[in-house]
């Protein structure tokens, strides 16, 4: 119990100094976000290779992702899959305070600004763009029958991933995909998840259907 509280305590620290993250200008940003880029040891590698392995027949495609954060993912999927993709759109509001219960929404309004000019930056491909708006108001912008895979990686409250398991499906062509991250991670994405399919792959920490 006393573990439990200090490592709490611990996390909500953390948060705090996020929050307190400041510079004077882009550049300094940017040299942030190079740096946070190097300690990660987030894996860019999931939505390519469940695209690989599930729709290694198709071309020209046209790819969502939910939740860009620093940009890894789109990057490595746009280099690895490469004049496959004909489109990559960006779902991401880059807005503070989205979800308690997720570390990086505790990024400042300053931090998440310059964020969303970093990532535009760093993915650098004519292909690619953001849609700085949340999920739940994107998915307006496309048609439906229109996606060949969306990634769900954005807000992982039970709600929101619901919502966007509503709001997305839809948008995904008959035999696309769809997946989410973090399946193992969030206990509102599993209860998600598991409450809107009967069945489903998983892929380590990620799920995915066959529409």
């Amino acid at each position: 119990m006393l573990n439990s509280v200090k490592n709490k305590l611990k996390l909500l620290w953390k948060f705090y100094q996020l929050r307190q993250i400041t510079f004077q200008d882009y550049s300094e940003y940017k040299e942030y976000f190079l740096e946070e880029d190097k300690k990660s040891n987030w894996d860019p590698s999931t939505f390519s290779n469940i695209i690989e392995k599930n729709l290694n027949y198709k071309d020209n495609l046209n790819l969502v992702e939910i939740g860009v954060a620093r940009g890894s993912t789109s990057k490595f999927t746009i280099e690895k899959l490469s004049d496959r993709i004909s489109t990559y759109t960006g779902i991401d509001p880059y807005e503070s305070n989205y979800d308690r219960t997720d570390g990086f929404s505790y990024y400042n309004q300053d931090l998440m600004d310059n964020l969303y000019r970093y990532v535009l930056e760093k993915v650098n491909d004519p292909r690619f763009k953001i849609i700085r708006k949340k999920s739940s108001l994107a998915y307006l912008d496309f048609e439906n029958n229109s996606i060949d895979a969306v990634y769900i990686d954005g807000n992982h409250s039970y709600e929101a991933v619901m919502e966007d398991i509503k709001c997305w499906s839809p948008k995904v062509k008959e035999g696309g995909l769809l997946i989410g991250d973090d399946y193992l991670a969030f206990e509102g994405v599993k209860k998600a998840v598991n409450d809107s399919f009967s069945n489903f792959n998983e892929f380590g920490n990620t799920w995915f259907v066959e529409k």
